[in-house]
């Protein structure tokens, strides 16, 4: 978006994941990708070699709460949500790159975290305590 006044970059928005939805999908699009306690991947393609000082996924879940005063009831779908979102749109490109519709060669990358973010989902599911999931 460009500023009224000017030429200007106003905003950059992202129309294919903008939402004026339930803002527990963005704490859900954090632990989809929330690195594991020793910075470790946990599915995505997000590393943070040392990152010993964050928070656990669950003392990150408690923060929020606590300070947003929101119901959590729903944390878990939007997790879930997050995830197959983010495995939908590698995948997609992954798909984009073998059909040569893109300029990048295919990587196998871009497949594995889809099929990592889609197994993540699942670990979702099953869990009764999602902040037990990622710790």
């Amino acid at each position: 978006m460009f500023r009224p006044d000017s030429p200007a970059i106003a905003a950059i928005v992202d129309w294919e994941l903008a939402t004026i939805g339930d803002p527990l999908l963005d704490l859900g699009w954090l632990i989809a990708t929330w690195p594991g306690p020793g910075g470790e991947n946990t599915g995505s393609s997000i590393t943070i070699p040392g990152a010993t000082a964050l928070p656990a996924v669950g003392e990150l879940i408690d923060r929020y709460a606590a300070a947003s005063g929101r119901d959590m009831s729903h944390l878990r779908w939007m997790a879930v949500l997050a995830c197959y979102k983010l495995g939908i749109l590698q995948e997609g490109s992954h798909a984009r790159a073998c059909a040569e519709e893109h300029t990048s060669t295919p990587s196998r990358r871009d497949h594995d975290w889809a099929v990592a973010m889609m197994a993540r989902a699942q670990l979702f599911i099953d869990s009764r305590d999602i902040g037990q999931v990622c710790s």
